[in-house]
């Protein structure tokens, strides 16, 4: 059975104003578009994105559609599963996205720098446990006492981390333990080699800290700043 796009819109119950019409459209070549909040631009995104598979025979793994926030990420997802559900019922065609880059640019780029980072051999390279913020700091505050005792430093050190690196001499091991995560993602950042450093300087509280470093590197985990300078 054909299938026109007005057919899921009026099943949809969606009655695109010119503008969105002309954008859902639109297939011929990159397209800019400046829309303000509640103009839609969720609504269009799902459209045009249903209009190139169903009605332009592109592939759904050869789609990239990002968002900023993952609530808009979420309605686009359950969206195209709906209405392409909507479009099998006509074309008795099924629709597969679990290929497609959907979702936060965020979440996205972290997929493509997982799945296409460099291996030994180059040979594809076993599943990437990639911790966000989130999970860092839960790990490092799991492995402190170790990290510290490396480091040569004592449990009652962190008031002198915190005052190094924060200019506090506050006793909170929560605020030690973040101030020394965002030192050890600059340290990734800048490709840093903890041994070549500790034996260039000659700041005894730097040398700790670039100890603790060097082993939170041998430790199994991953975070985005590691993976950058692929260490991971």
């Amino acid at each position: 059975m054909s299938l026109q796009i007005d057919q899921l819109w009026e099943a949809a119950g969606f009655d695109p104003n010119r503008e969105q019409r002309k954008a859902i459209l639109h297939v011929d070549g990159p397209l800019f578009l400046t829309a303000g909040p509640g103009s839609g631009k969720t609504r269009v995104l799902l459209w045009r994105t249903l209009n190139l598979i169903v009605f332009n025979n592109v592939l759904p793994e050869q789609i990239f559609l990002g968002t900023f926030t993952e609530k808009a990420a979420l309605q686009l997802k359950e969206g195209l599963i709906a209405y392409l559900s909507e479009a099998t019922r006509f074309t008795e065609r099924p629709y597969d996205i679990s290929r497609m880059l959907l979702g936060t640019v965020h979440s996205i780029c972290r997929r493509l720098l997982s799945d296409r980072r460099f291996s030994i051999g180059r040979m594809r390279p076993a599943h990437l446990s990639l911790a966000d913020d989130l999970e860092q700091y839960f790990f490092v505050l799991r492995n402190w006492h170790e990290l510290i005792s490396t480091g040569g430093l004592g449990v009652t050190d962190v008031t002198d981390i915190n005052q190094y690196l924060s200019d506090n001499g506050s006793t909170s091991r929560h605020r030690a333990v973040a101030a020394v995560i965002a030192l050890f993602n600059r340290f990734s950042e800048e490709c840093l080699v903890p041994d070549a450093c500790i034996r260039k300087t000659r700041d005894p509280i730097l040398k700790k800290l670039l100890r603790m470093y060097a082993a939170y590197k041998g430790m199994q985990i991953t975070d985005l700043s590691l993976l950058q300078q692929g260490c991971a």
